[in-house]
């Protein structure tokens, strides 16, 4: 807070007190209203001729002092209207708090409408209620909230000062609305499935993890919302969709956040042409009903949503662009050799698919401007799409593409169980190889296929189309997006952060028990953890390579002489709300988590002998529950 702004609060908190010392409640429970401004404003005349008594209530936005009369305006979601006050008409006392008012504090008038001089539309108050005093100076609309991390971090400041952005967020609903709308109408049934999942399937991208107390398991955040809507046509139900939040691990741009809105629908007895008109048809309803027509810009292109879609087949115009021809037999190498020729970059744990994926991204995808469909996509990096029977190495796929980057993305359907399994299984050895944004095997989905599933098409669009049409980076079109923490720097976080492992000494461990102890609430702690814990930093040596440094957190290992004193630290971490891992007895006797539960089932807590426990959070909290642990040793 800079010294202004913390004499400005001081001079708002001593207005409090004086509004308080005059009998005033500033912060009333009710409020009374019988109009929205803007149906004042829309029917002034008739108020004005009829001599309309009405109670309105908004934020005090500008006051302007003339001698015995005080002009002001007031916002409601609706509208702006100017309010004039007077002493013979508000009562000396009512008039005199005028003077302990700001500009951001909440107020009802009454009393009816009239025109100044100068022909403003004006309403003369006859009675004044305070509704909530602002204790915070508002910016100013040029001066005060430029910076656009300002803006999103104070999204709510935005949205007080520019006009404009709650403009935009109620054209997202409309965004919404309109897709929920065209697909009811479609003979689609609306559902809403788990954000929780056994298993993260349907894309690919890094999950979160979170932890289910009740059930003590870790589950995953949603990143698709395919698996569970194809359950259902097994199920039965001829067309679904679902509008729901997706989470994924991945970097923040233009065109990602890690949370995001998301809709899916599933048609089955359907292929992907018919799924493609669909889309189309709903693609240019969306852009009409928020642009007003089918033409919009972005990044200073012009857009036509209007006419026929061109369709773009994958293996050709990545060729014509490359000279990669994905019909010949290319191995990971041939391709790494191609990448590296243009420059672009790829993890070495990439195969065939990211590696393809990669380089069409960065030398096709970017000039595909207009509207159009990308079809004819390869086998392996569509490992949920039919087959192609004319081309075995292209999938039955279709992606909408326009201002160079994907807006929605569609298949006829895989239903055959055997090929889906064998396509899980070529994602989890990607997995296995080190990519984490590979698909996993998830057994129950294929039991699902198993039972049955019709032919079907499926689409999944996210909130970037609306992005796209305002003309803006998916950060700015979002409420309230996550950001960073103020005084972070890249990768390392404000709040210092310790993990210490305590060890039972008096369970009269072997050696290598200690050892493989420690191991286990590491490697748990490291797992729950995931990407934000593993941060670290590089030095060079003189030969040019390159070494990790540690972690951004400490971890100590300490001791403790008994399972009581471990337990009893375990209930203080988790009454802390610190991340906690633990390590019993039966845990270093098998590795069969069956035979663990079959053996603790029958036992009370206190008979459960710990051998260790990591606690991992603020490091002032981990100390001092921690601080009469000696180290081990």
């Amino acid at each position: 807070m800079t010294q202004k702004e913390t004499e400005l609060l001081a001079e708002r908190l001593q207005k409090l007190q004086k509004i308080k010392a005059q009998g005033v409640d500033p912060y009333p429970a009710k409020a009374q209203r019988t109009h929205l401004i803007g149906e004042v404003l829309g029917k002034f005349e008739d108020y004005e001729r009829q001599k309309k008594q009405m109670k309105l209530v908004g934020r005090l936005r500008a006051m302007r002092s003339h001698g015995k009369i005080i002009f002001s305006d007031l916002e409601d979601e609706s509208g702006k209207i100017q309010v004039a006050f007077k002493a013979e008409e508000l009562g000396q006392k009512s008039f005199a708090l005028l003077e302990l008012l700001d500009t951001g504090d909440f107020l009802g008038v009454a009393g009816g409408v009239f025109k100044t001089k100068t022909g403003e539309k004006t309403l003369l108050a006859k009675d004044l209620s305070l509704l909530a005093k602002s204790l915070r100076a508002l910016p100013e609309k040029f001066h005060g909230l430029k910076d656009m991390e300002t803006r999103l971090r104070r999204r709510y400041l935005d949205m007080v000062v520019n006009a404009e952005v709650r403009e935009m967020l109620r054209r997202k609903n409309v965004f919404w609305q309109t897709i929920r709308n065209f697909l009811a109408a479609e003979g689609f049934l609306e559902v809403q499935t788990p954000v929780l999942e056994n298993v993260p399937g349907g894309a690919d991208a890094e999950p979160f993890v979170t932890h289910h107390n009740a059930l003590d398991r870790d589950f995953y955040l949603r990143i698709s919302l395919e698996l569970p809507l194809k359950r259902l046509l097994v199920g039965g139900f001829d067309r679904v969709f679902e509008i729901g939040r997706l989470f994924r691990n991945e970097g923040i741009d233009r065109e990602h956040l890690q949370e995001y809105d998301d809709m899916e629908f599933y048609w089955a007895y359907a292929d992907h042409e018919q799924g493609m008109a669909l889309a189309e048809k709903m693609f240019k309803l969306v852009a009409r009903n928020i642009a007003g027509s089918f033409k919009t810009s972005f990044a200073g292109r012009e857009l036509n949503w209007g006419g026929d879609w061109a369709k773009v087949d994958y293996f050709t115009v990545l060729q014509k662009e490359t000279g990669i021809d994905l019909n010949s037999h290319l191995t990971v190498d041939d391709l790494k050799k191609h990448a590296d020729r243009m420059s672009i970059v790829y993890d070495k744990t990439f195969g065939r698919g990211r590696l393809i994926d990669a380089i069409f991204k960065k030398t096709v995808r970017e000039k595909l401007i207009q509207p159009c469909f990308l079809v004819g996509h390869p086998l392996e990096i569509s490992p949920l799409s039919k087959s192609d029977l004319k081309n075995p190495r292209k999938v039955l796929r279709f992606q909408i593409l326009a201002a160079g980057t994907e807006l929605g993305n569609g298949w006829s359907e895989l239903n055959d169980p055997l090929d889906q399994r064998k396509r899980f299984e070529e994602q989890m050895k990607l997995r296995a190889a080190g990519d984490r944004e590979a698909q996993m095997l998830d057994e129950d989905f294929v039991e699902a296929l198993e039972y049955g599933m019709p032919p079907a098409v499926g689409f999944g669009m996210s909130e970037r189309l609306f992005a796209v049409l305002m003309d803006k980076s998916i950060r700015e079109t979002v409420i309230f997006p996550p950001m960073k923490e103020e005084s972070a720097k890249e990768g390392k976080s404000k709040i210092t952060k310790i993990a210490v492992a305590v060890i039972n000494k008096g369970a009269g461990m072997k050696f290598w028990e200690e050892l493989n102890t420690i191991a286990h609430l590491n490697a748990a702690f490291g797992a729950r953890e995931g990407r934000k814990l593993l941060y670290q930093d590089e030095i060079g040596t003189k030969d040019g390579k390159r070494i990790k440094l540690n972690i951004q957190h400490a971890i100590m290992i300490k001791s403790a002489n008994s399972s009581q004193i471990i337990q009893k630290l375990s209930d203080s971490a988790k009454h802390d709300g610190l991340e906690v891992s633990e390590f019993i007895k039966e845990m270093i006797a098998t590795t069969d988590d069956k035979k663990v539960i079959e053996r603790t089932k029958n036992k009370n807590r206190k008979d459960v002998e710990y051998l260790g426990v990591l606690v991992f959070g603020r490091k002032s909290l981990v100390e001092s529950l921690t601080k009469d642990l000696p180290l081990y040793g």
